[in-house]
């Protein structure tokens, strides 16, 4: 028993400090006033005020569509590095994870070089007298920005689950007369599944959580639930920290359900295949 507390002491120490006491301190500060007293008005203009709603449907809509497409891109990707020579393979690996670590700040000013108004591609499209309609400033181009360090991403998480199947499935599936189709749908898929959903989720909470790349693009032109949020907190708009805790708080239900979504699908299935 001493042991075990000598263990998981320090452990469960470590997540009451960072994970649940930061946490319990948001939610009940989302329920203050400026002024400290307790008020449900942060939850009521979040409701209510359409500048927010703007915020939470654009932070949804290129968190989906930027995790979609970084989804499919990340499966063929993973798929592709299976096919390869080791040493080439681990290569590969070593550029994916840098590259997954590649946003924020330095991720937009490369963009900004490569697609802003005085860019590479602008100069040459001017020069070759062609017409450039693709402006990164945008939500198109912030939802392009984000599929850079999102792709790198689901593969790294995609690569090891692809890289364990095994592949005398796919012979004994041509030995008892399946053809292609037949075993992606009832082989391949059903194994894999729980794996993609799990990692669109981690990928979507990661693009939900995207602060610096997005600012650094777009400033406060377009508005997010992480923008709006530092706004709050460094008194661009308002200065009001209570409402800021209130939008946090949201993400952070919004994150549960959706894990708590994910958990039951991938548990569903795995009883079905079972």
């Amino acid at each position: 028993m001493i042991n075990r507390l000598k263990i998981y002491g320090p452990f469960a120490l470590l997540i009451i400090l960072v994970l649940l006491l930061p946490l319990i301190v948001m939610i009940i500060s989302s329920f203050q006033a400026i002024n400290g007293g307790f008020t449900l008005s942060n939850y009521h203009q979040i409701m209510t005020n359409q500048y927010y709603h703007q915020a939470i449907f654009n932070s949804l809509k290129i968190s989906f569509i930027a995790s979609i497409c970084s989804l499919v891109v990340a499966v063929a990707g993973a798929w592709a590095l299976t096919r390869l020579k080791e040493e080439t393979k681990n290569t590969l690996i070593t550029i994916f994870n840098m590259s997954s670590s590649f946003a924020g700040v330095p991720l937009a000013f490369s963009l900004i070089i490569l697609f802003g108004n005085a860019g590479v591609v602008k100069a040459i499209a001017t020069s070759l007298h062609l017409t450039n309609h693709f402006n990164i400033y945008s939500l198109t181009g912030l939802t392009f920005s984000y599929t850079f360090f999102e792709i790198p991403l689901g593969i790294m998480f995609l690569f090891p689950v692809l890289e364990d199947l095994n592949p005398d499935w796919k012979e004994a599936s041509q030995v008892l007369g399946a053809n292609q189709a037949f075993f992606l749908r009832k082989v391949i898929i059903p194994i894999i599944l729980p794996n993609l959903v799990e990692v669109f989720i981690l990928l979507f909470a990661n693009a939900m959580g995207t602060y610096e790349t997005a600012y650094a693009l777009t400033g406060n032109n377009i508005v997010s639930i992480p923008i709006l949020i530092g706004s709050l907190i460094n008194g661009e708009l308002t200065a009001n920290l209570p409402l800021a805790c209130a939008f946090a708080s949201l993400f952070a239900i919004l994150m549960t359900l959706m894990v708590m979504l994910g958990n039951r699908l991938t548990k569903s299935k795995s009883e079905g295949a079972k």
